[in-house]
């Protein structure tokens, strides 16, 4: 008897875990081919409509057109802009899948960064200005990681798998990269300010091509900071020429071995920063001109940004391309 009751509760006990492991397997088999549902279904044919882009906060907006094949900030003058970094954000939305949906509850959007104060909008329209897409985005958990997303005019939320973070100012979008010419390529600079400096290069180094008499050679290290000066230039922010002082404070005429002259006006804007304005007489075939320039520092370099070509803006840079510039003789009795 016994024997018989121990042989029914094995038979039962090895069902359950017969019933068990299959649960478990078809429980993790169907969380496996789990559809992944895209945050933008087919994609690829979306961008192809789009013409504007807004990116937009309680604080500002970022608008981004295509304006003749040109994707231009309309919201800042029409700059180019930058779009190595919009293409990062285009794929971060290509591949962002939802991974679940989130509180649909308006007074929680603010745990998930998504209420009127935090969020940032996405707006894409077409040539038509037909509304693609309107989203809200909201905070980026590391944890995860994912980003907590919202149709703007639906209050259910949802978690997708990428970082969409960006920003809404102007300048985020903008390419910063301006010169970069190393000191072997330069021929002579010509300094116009209370003095005219004339510095000529002989055997790989500037030297004085009118001092006058009474007056002291510039320093080794002066000279050097200048013959270096437009190594590696990008700028902080720029206005339109429209907005300068009348006059700049100096200007600095720069001629490359090539035959390619630069005029660059310094402006010391109170307030506001040193700005440069760039002026091109020629440009040597040779030259490496595209949207970003490459890391190169060897000395021999010879890029220049298709930014640094634009005759409507003047430049915002830092304040010590302005100081090695604005050199200035010293007479020999100080």
């Amino acid at each position: 008897m016994i024997i018989k009751n121990l042989k029914i509760l094995l038979t039962l006990s090895l069902g359950f875990l017969v019933i068990s492991l299959g649960m478990y397997f078809d429980d993790n088999s169907s969380k496996n081919n789990l559809p992944s549902e895209s945050l933008m279904p087919s994609f690829d044919e979306i961008l192809k409509e789009i013409a504007y882009i807004e990116f937009s906060n309680n604080v500002g907006k970022s608008v981004i057109e295509n304006v003749d094949d040109q994707w231009l900030i309309t919201s800042s003058n029409n700059f180019p802009a930058n779009t190595e970094i919009l293409s990062r954000f285009f794929i971060q939305l290509r591949e962002a899948k939802i991974v679940e949906a989130k509180t649909n509850r308006s007074d929680l959007h603010y745990k998930l960064g998504l209420d009127e104060e935090n969020r940032m909008r996405l707006v894409l329209k077409s040539v038509s200005d037909q509304i693609i897409y309107d989203l809200d985005i909201g905070t980026y958990n590391y944890n995860i990681p994912g980003t907590y997303i919202k149709n703007t005019n639906e209050t259910q939320s949802y978690l997708v798998t990428t970082n969409l973070s960006a920003d809404v100012s102007d300048f985020y979008w903008t390419p910063t990269d301006l010169i970069n010419i190393g000191k072997s390529q330069i021929k002579s600079i010509q300094i116009y300010n209370q003095d005219l400096i004339n510095l000529v290069e002989e055997s790989g180094v500037l030297k004085h091509g009118n001092l006058p008499n009474g007056f002291s050679e510039l320093s080794e290290d002066k000279i050097n900071d200048i013959h270096t000066s437009l190594t590696d230039i990008q700028h902080n922010g720029f206005i339109l020429r429209s907005d300068l002082p009348n006059s700049p404070n100096f200007k600095v005429r720069y001629s490359l071995k090539n035959g390619t002259i630069l005029f660059i006006s310094f402006y010391d804007i109170s307030g506001e920063g040193t700005h440069v304005t760039l002026d091109w007489n020629y440009i040597n075939d040779d030259i490496e001109i595209s949207k970003f320039i490459d890391p190169i520092l060897d000395g021999n370099q010879l890029q220049l940004s298709s930014v640094s070509l634009l005759s409507r803006f003047a430049y915002k840079v830092p304040q010590l391309l302005f100081d090695n510039n604005n050199l200035k003789l010293k007479a020999k009795s100080e």
